[in-house]
């Protein structure tokens, strides 16, 4: 039985709120946008990431590198079985159970094609327990996590934080040269400079600077998270839909605009639109889909995952109240 976890306060929302829009913000940063002193945002902020309530993460992102939702049915009584098993590959960056048509929904990450290929059939395709799995491969991502938002914070709050966030510039990067660093970032996306320098072996400047290309280039992520229970939206469902190709873009960009929104993918196959959802009732998630049905005319929703309990969430393990207690550093070139 799972316990009831507290409700966060006006304060520590903001805080997060705070962090998803600038998650390396210094606490002098965090301190000017809440309007309280630094020493409170730091204590506050630990608390919060001590007891699994929040946390910032750091993964690869675009570049040559390859993504799969894959839906996977296992044996009866094995579910859970294979979901601690996935839980411990670097590869199914996200794990949950589901209802609707699949035991598990997993999240893939590999640095090339051929490395998702021989994941899912070398990898998946060997492990008892597992029945059948279909595999929805990722041509392109309209929004993921690190876009969604509270709504904790005023306008002009957001817009002092955003000044100082560091912009993606889209320039090139050979990501491999920097595995070591993304995947020691995993964990703590916080991690501090020096920190970061001692992990790698490196000076602070050669550190700081290997940071600061690979986000103005756009290819490194990082996230604030916080246990879905606690955001006001508890419930998750991934609708798999169809588009017709040449409406395909204009439709994922309008969708990836509502604020429901977790996640929208394009997709190789019969069904080329995923979108993740985060709302606060089952009743509210099918008011959505009464929506999209009238503002988007050429999408039809096929089929839909409602997620049961999250076991991981881009590397970070979860106990089934939705706390993390746990990583599996995203090392994709393991």
């Amino acid at each position: 039985m799972t316990e009831t976890l507290p409700s966060l306060s006006e304060l520590d929302l903001a805080l997060v709120n705070a962090l998803q829009i600038n998650p390396r913000a210094t606490w002098t940063e965090l301190a000017k946008a809440l309007d309280i002193d630094a020493a409170t945002v730091a204590r506050r902020w630990e608390r919060l990431r001590a007891a699994g309530h929040a946390w910032v993460t750091a993964y690869p992102y675009g570049g040559s590198g390859a993504g799969a939702l894959i839906e996977i049915d296992c044996a009866p009584g094995q579910a859970g079985a294979v979901a601690e098993l996935l839980s411990a590959d670097p590869h199914a960056v996200t794990v949950e159970h589901a209802a609707g048509g699949r035991d598990l929904l997993i999240t893939a990450m590999a640095t090339s094609f051929g490395a998702l290929s021989g994941y899912i059939v070398d990898r998946l395709g060997t492990i008892a327990g597992i029945t059948a799995t279909r595999a929805h491969l990722v041509t392109r991502s309209y929004t993921e996590g690190s876009v969604w938002r509270l709504t904790s914070l005023s306008r002009s709050q957001q817009e002092v934080l955003a000044a100082s966030r560091r912009s993606a510039l889209g320039d090139a990067q050979h990501l491999p040269e920097y595995a070591e660093l993304v995947t020691a970032m995993g964990e703590n996306g916080r991690m501090s400079l020096s920190e970061l320098a001692e992990t790698l072996g490196i000076s602070v400047n050669t550190a700081s600077r290997r940071l600061n290309r690979l986000l103005e280039a756009g290819r490194l992520v990082i996230r604030c998270d916080l246990a879905r229970s606690l955001s006001g939206s508890p419930v998750a469902v991934t609708f798999f839909g169809t588009v017709a190709a040449e409406h395909l873009d204009s439709t994922a960009r309008e969708l990836a605009k509502l604020p429901e929104i977790r996640q929208c993918l394009g997709l190789a196959g019969p069904q080329n639109l995923i979108a993740t959802v985060w709302v606060s009732s089952l009743v509210d998630a099918q008011a959505l889909e009464v929506r999209l049905a009238a503002a988007l005319p050429h999408l039809r929703i096929a089929d839909r995952a409602v997620a049961l309990r999250a076991v991981k969430l881009m590397g970070r393990l979860l106990d089934p109240d939705g706390r993390a207690v746990g990583f599996v550093p995203m090392n994709l070139w393991e």
